[in-house]
């Protein structure tokens, strides 16, 4: 059970504090009149009755789980499953295992200086042949090393649970650790993205097996969404008649009409007289996993993401002349400069299409299909 108290110290100032089973948990600044403590200890009494609980000198092992149901409903379960893995290696690298073998570390002690020797310890980690195994009895088989792309991906989601962390009140971490930290310089040694040429998105159009791939591509370089935001994509998100796309970014919560080339609307026509009412433009996910790693393998090209489409589409707006901030707009990022000055895309969005679609085309799969 959680009580508020208020009290006076000798020195004369007044101290608002938690008590959690008899044990004081934490302390307010103090006060040198009772009535701002007074008022101090109702709203923290507010808080608790809200839910809002002090974890300032929590356990960090504690909180995984409320940071994972706090996360948006649309979080894949895929995600929740990286977040609680890279958590848990990070307790198991930077705590200290109790008598109850669960491995600990208090919220007040994350500091940049933890975060360092986090990063210190995964460069360090040595491969394993499987002579060790986990918790599952399970081989640990590790043929290299973690490379600076991962350690990067693994700091961004522990950069989302420390952000997470300092919007919670009270407040137990001071600041964002990341940037104070040695993590910096992964950055000059992890792998820059490519922007994919025309000639290289013609070559991945031509090594694409089925129409949905064909599509999926070509959704990509058109309208520079993001991978869950052209699979969310359903029959009703376009216009055949006008021939444009209602694309909807989750990340950022817009939304813009663009206009999509005749052959997009063909293809989607076509795959929407073989669809039932209710079935989503992709039922399934047409380059899963390392598809798309596998379709630029096909297509004789260097390796891309499929991120990298967005970049292209991004850096092809700006090329042709168009400000910065239209190209933030069509690809959904937040725009960069004079966002007052474009409230939508309607004047341009034609122009713009008429620069993103390509002539001689590769023709679309149909018959593997």
């Amino acid at each position: 059970m959680i009580r508020v108290t208020k009290f006076q110290r000798p020195n004369g100032y007044w101290y608002v504090r938690y008590w959690l089973s008899a044990k004081p948990i934490d302390e307010s600044t103090r006060t040198k009149a009772e009535a701002p403590a007074e008022a101090l200890r109702v709203r923290r009494e507010i808080e608790l009755n809200a839910g809002i609980q002090p974890i300032q000198y929590a356990d960090v092992s504690d909180l995984v789980d409320p940071y994972l149901e706090s996360m948006p409903p649309k979080t894949s379960e895929k995600h929740k499953a990286f977040s609680r893995r890279v958590l848990t290696t990070f307790l198991q690298l930077c705590g200290r295992k109790g008598r109850s073998g669960r491995n600990s570390l208090a919220t007040q002690q994350l500091t940049p200086e933890i975060i360092d020797r986090w990063i210190q310890r995964r460069a360090s980690m040595r491969p394993h042949d499987g002579a060790r195994k986990d918790r599952r009895g399970r081989k640990i088989v590790r043929n290299r090393m973690p490379s600076n792309v991962t350690m990067r991906t693994e700091l961004r989601y522990l950069s989302g649970f420390f952000n997470w962390g300092c919007r919670q009140r009270p407040r137990y971490l001071r600041e964002n650790p990341i940037p104070l930290s040695s993590a910096a310089k992964l950055k000059s040694d992890a792998k820059p993205h490519f922007m994919i040429t025309e000639d290289e998105f013609r070559k991945l159009l031509k090594a694409c097996e089925t129409p949905r791939e064909y599509l999926f591509v070509l959704l990509g370089w058109w309208t520079g969404g993001r991978r869950g935001e052209i699979r969310a994509l359903h029959f009703y998100h376009f216009d055949f008649k006008a021939k444009t796309l209602d694309m909807q970014h989750f990340k950022n919560n817009m939304h813009g009409v663009l206009p999509v080339s005749a052959e997009i609307i063909g293809i989607v026509e076509r795959l929407y007289k073989e669809a039932g009412e209710s079935d989503p433009l992709f039922p399934q996910d047409p380059l899963p996993w390392h598809a798309f790693a596998r379709l630029c393998g096909r297509a004789g090209i260097r390796h891309h993401r499929f991120h990298d489409l967005r970049i292209s589409t991004s850096m092809k707006i700006k090329s042709g002349g168009f400000d910065a901030s239209l190209a933030a707009l069509w690809v959904g990022n937040q725009a960069t400069t004079n966002r007052a000055h474009y409230t939508d895309l309607t004047a341009v969005a034609t122009r713009i299409g008429s620069l993103l679609e390509l002539p001689d085309l590769p023709p679309v799969p149909w018959q593997t299909a």
